[in-house]
């Protein structure tokens, strides 16, 4: 499906006396692609669990295409795909039969499930081969089945948290390529500067669970940023 819109308001995450998340607005619009970058412990893995509804926020809210995250209705889920990290994955199946599990869970048929795999064959390469189960994969070939498993079924919305993580050079570029083709709305969250604000039209810097830059992407943006984290990446630059 074509982007969503997303929208947080006043989104606020404590734990104890800590707050690990304080978004007052974000606005994103449909088919933007979103950077996310910071040091660890910056908020943009929070976020992200916040989005997906994987933790609740303490205040705040977050809307999808106009639906309300954590509310009543569950219709903003068959909007969104999504891939954080490897506890993601269902790791004693064939990757084969993790795409079915993630398919079917979004009312797509096997064949069309066999056909989107077959569409990202390439990308997917060695962790396809030899019928192995997720868990007997590399890190690498784990990480392209969790990242398939999020666009697999052609959400408007896609979230991934470091997916560039593992990759080899190759893989990286071939990510690259695939996200600035998909037709969503996308967040990424990566330490990888150079692939993700290749891909992102949009840059957010996250320090201390605040936004404290939100750019567009420009040729210089990746020279910016590593003087920015050069000098600590602790206030706005």
């Amino acid at each position: 499906m074509p982007g969503v819109s997303l929208s947080v308001t006043n989104l606020v995450k404590r734990y104890g006396d800590e707050t690990a998340l304080d978004v007052p607005a974000l606005e994103v619009a449909p088919g933007e692609r979103i950077a996310l970058v910071g040091n660890n412990g910056a908020g943009k893995t929070t976020l992200l669990r916040s989005v997906l509804d994987l933790i609740e926020p303490t205040a705040g809210t977050v809307t999808i295409d106009g639906l309300e995250v954590g509310g009543s209705g569950l219709g903003w889920k068959h909007r969104v795909g999504s891939y954080l990290d490897a506890g993601f994955l269902v790791d004693f199946l064939r990757p084969e039969e993790y795409f079915r599990l993630v398919g079917g869970a979004y009312g797509m048929s096997a064949l069309e499930v066999d056909a989107q795999v077959e569409r990202y064959r390439s990308f997917l390469g060695a962790a396809l081969e030899g019928r192995r189960l997720i868990r007997d994969l590399s890190l690498g070939n784990a990480g392209k089945v969790g990242i398939l498993g999020a666009l697999l079924p052609s959400p408007g919305l896609v979230l991934l948290d470091e997916p560039f993580a593992n990759l080899d050079p190759g893989a990286r570029i071939a990510l690259e390529r695939l996200l600035l083709e998909v037709d969503a709305t996308v967040l990424v969250s990566s330490h990888d500067l150079d692939h993700v604000v290749g891909v992102c039209s949009r840059v957010l810097v996250l320090s201390e669970g605040r936004v404290v830059r939100d750019t567009p992407s420009r040729p210089d943006t990746v020279a910016e940023l590593r003087d920015f984290f050069a000098a600590g990446g602790l206030v706005a630059a």
